[in-house]
C-alpha cells in the first residue's frame, strides 16, 4: 500500500492524485486535520445539520481510539450524556472498515456493504429514516464449477448445509470434543455418510468452501466448533452507500470542533482500572510530531488484528484474562476485486455467482498432475479457489462484477499491482459466467482491489474469524470481568452476536459507553431508535 491511509487501491494506468478520502464524503468534507498541538477544526456538512450536540461537558473526559462505527457510536452516546469526548483516528477519514467511494459512475462500498441479519438488526431502522436505497440480494444464485454451470440436481450444497447442522449438533452433545478444521471434519462426514452419492461425497467439501466467503479464511483453518454458517437469514445490500450510516452516527460529534482528530496515530495507552490515576494516550501525526492527551477513561476500538500484532502498547500491560482472550480469537481477510467492463456479459437475473473448485481427487483423475505436456507447471488461476461474484449490475446499475475472495488468496491478490495480471488470473471465471459463450469478453475498463491485508490500521486483515483451537468466549468473559474498568474495548470482535458485522460493532460501542456511564455514576437515558433494548 503506497500510503497508509488508503484502504482501497485503484489500479488504473496511472496513480490517482486525489487523497484516499476523495469521493468518500467522510474525509476532507467533514474534518480537517492539523499538526498535533495545534487546533483541529471541523467543518459542518449540510447533510449533518439535522442533529444537535449533547449538553456541554461537565467534568469527565473520555478518549475514544478509532473513528470506525464502534468508536463513533461510543463517543456519540457519551457526548449525549454530557461527557467530553476526543476521538483519535489514524486515517484521514472517519468510518474505519466502512469506506464508501463515490464517483460520477455511482457508489462503491470498499469495505462493509451489507446490513446482515435484518430481522434482528436495529440499524435497519435507518434505511427509511435516511432514505437509503437498498436491495435484498437473496434472489436465486447460480452455481458453477470449472466444467460450467451446475444443474438443478447439483445437491452438494444441501449436503454442505447438512454438515453445518451436524457440526452444531455434535459440539452441543460433545462440548469437550477437540476442535477440528472444517475441511477435516467435512471430509470425515461425507466419508461416513451412507445415503449420499459418490459425486456428492466429492463435491460437498467443495460446497462447504462457500463459508470462506463469509468468514474470510480457508476451511483448512476454520473452526468446526465455532462454525458460523448463514442459511436462512436475509441480508440487505446498501445500494445507496454505507456512509449514510456513518454520517448519522457521527452527526453530533462533527458539530463540536476538535472532537474528531484525524491523522492522530496512537502509539501507547496508559490506563487505570479503577480511576486512581489519569489515562494518557500518546500519539503522533503523519509528520512524526507527538502529543499526549489526558482523560478519565479510554475506549479502545482497535481492530483485533492491531491487538494481535501489538501495534499499540498498553501501560500497564493488559490483564492476563484480556491477553488470553485476545490471543484466543483470530481474524481473517475477506478481499474484494471490482471489475468494470464496457458491457454486461453475465446474467442480469441473478444476484450472485458461486464458484466451487474441483475436488482434488477429481482433478487428478480427470487431468492428471498440474504439469503440462512439456513438463512445465500449468499456470494457476482463480479456478483453484472458491469465489462468490456479486452482480453489481443488479445492485447499483454499474457494469461491474465484484469478486470476493478469502485468505490466503486475499493476501496474494492485494499485493499485486498490475491490473492486467489480476485480470488474467480471474479471466477463466468470467468466461464461465458468459451468457453467450461464443462471444469474446467485452473490454475491461478498470480493476480495483481492496488493501486490507497491507493496512496496519485494520490489523492487516478484515474482521474476526474463528479458527481451529480458538475460544472466543474467553475474550467475552474478560470484557465482562472488566466492565467497570476505565479502559473499555469495543469493535466487531467484542461480541458473540453479530461479530464481524457492522451492527455488532455498533452495539459494542454503545455497551462500552454504558459501562463508563455506570462507572461515572451517570444515569443512562435509555438510548435512541437504534439502541438494543
Amino acid at each position: 500500500m503506497a500510503h497508509l491511509y488508503h484502504v482501497q487501491r485503484s489500479i488504473p494506468d496511472r496513480t490517482p492524485e486525489k487523497p484516499s478520502n476523495w469521493c468518500s464524503g467522510l474525509g476532507e468534507t467533514t474534518a480537517v486535520s492539523v499538526p498535533l498541538g495545534g487546533k483541529t477544526s471541523l467543518s459542518e456538512t449540510p447533510a449533518l445539520q439535522a442533529g444537535s450536540p449533547g449538553p456541554e461537558p461537565k467534568s469527565k473526559k473520555v478518549i475514544v481510539v478509532g473513528a470506525g462505527i464502534a468508536g463513533l457510536r461510543a463517543a456519540a452516546v457519551l457526548q449525549r450524556h454530557g461527557i467530553e469526548v476526543v476521538v483519535l483516528e489514524g486515517r484521514d477519514r472517519i468510518g474505519g472498515r466502512i469506506h464508501t467511494y463515490r464517483t460520477e459512475k455511482g457508489v462503491r462500498d470498499i469495505g462493509a456493504a451489507w446490513l446482515h441479519e435484518t430481522s434482528q438488526n436495529s440499524l435497519v431502522k435507518l434505511i427509511s429514516k435516511l432514505k437509503i436505497d437498498y436491495y435484498y440480494d437473496d434472489g436465486l444464485p447460480l452455481y458453477y464449477t470449472e466444467e460450467g454451470r451446475a444443474g438443478s440436481q447439483f445437491k452438494a450444497k444441501k449436503v454442505a448445509d447438512e454438515f453445518a447442522a451436524h457440526c452444531e449438533w455434535f459440539y452441543e452433545k460433545y462440548p469437550n470434543a477437540p476442535d477440528r478444521s472444517v475441511a477435516d471434519f467435512v471430509n470425515e462426514f461425507v466419508r461416513n455418510h451412507e445415503l449420499i452419492t459418490d459425486d456428492e461425497r466429492l463435491w460437498a467439501p467443495m460446497a462447504t468452501k462457500e463459508v470462506e466467503l463469509w468468514l474470510g479464511t480457508a476451511t483448512e483453518l476454520t473452526s468446526s466448533k465455532h462454525l458460523s454458517y448463514f442459511i436462512t437469514e436475509r441480508n440487505l445490500y446498501m445500494k445507496g452507500g454505507y456512509d449514510h450510516v456513518v454520517k448519522w452516527t457521527a452527526e453530533s460529534l462533527l458539530k463540536k470542533p476538535g472532537t474528531i482528530r484525524l491523522e492522530h496515530i496512537v502509539d501507547r495507552i496508559s490506563w487505570s482500572e479503577d480511576g486512581s490515576s489519569s489515562c494518557i494516550v500518546d500519539c503522533h501525526d503523519t509528520e512524526g510530531r507527538t502529543a499526549s492527551i489526558e482523560a478519565d477513561a479510554v475506549v479502545s476500538t482497535l481492530p483485533l488484528g492491531v491487538l494481535r500484532h501489538n501495534l499499540v502498547s498498553f501501560n500497564p500491560p493488559l490483564p492476563a484474562d484480556m491477553q488470553t482472550g485476545i490471543s484466543s480469537f483470530s481474524y481473517g481477510a475477506l478481499g474484494k476485486i471490482f471489475f468494470e467492463f464496457a458491457d454486461v456479459f453475465w446474467s442480469k437475473d441473478n444476484d450472485q455467482f458461486m464458484f466451487y473448485p474441483s475436488p482434488p481427487a477429481l482433478s487428478e483423475e480427470l487431468y492428471g498432475s498440474s504439469a503440462s505436456s512439456d513438463g512445465m507447471a500449468e499456470p494457476e488461476t482463480c479456478l483453484q479457489y472458491a469465489t462468490v461474484t456479486i452482480n453489481l449490475w443488479i445492485m447499483t446499475s454499474a457494469k461491474e462484477l465484484c469478486v470476493q475472495i478469502a485468505e490466503p488468496l486475499t493476501q496474494r491478490i492485494e499485493a499485486m499491482t498490475d491490473k492486467r495480471e489480476i485480470y488474467k488470473f480471474f479471466e477463466p471465471l468470467f468466461k464461465l459466467l458468459r451468457t453467450e459463450p461464443y462471444k469474446k469478453l467485452p473490454p475491461l475498463l478498470n480493476v480495483e482491489t481492496t488493501s486490507w491485508t497491507s493496512d496496519p490500521f485494520a490489523g492487516f486483515g478484515t474482521y474476526s474469524a474463528d479458527k481451529v483451537g480458538d475460544e472466543p468466549e474467553l475474550l467475552m468473559d474478560a470484557l465482562e470481568n472488566h466492565k467497570d474498568s476505565r479502559l473499555q474495548f469495543a469493535g466487531e470482535h467484542c461480541t458473540m452476536v453479530a461479530n464481524g458485522c457492522v451492527h455488532g460493532a455498533f452495539a459494542t460501542g454503545e455497551t462500552a459507553a454504558k459501562n463508563l456511564l455506570n462507572t461515572f455514576g451517570v444515569e443512562y437515558d435509555g438510548g435512541d431508535i437504534v439502541s438494543l433494548k
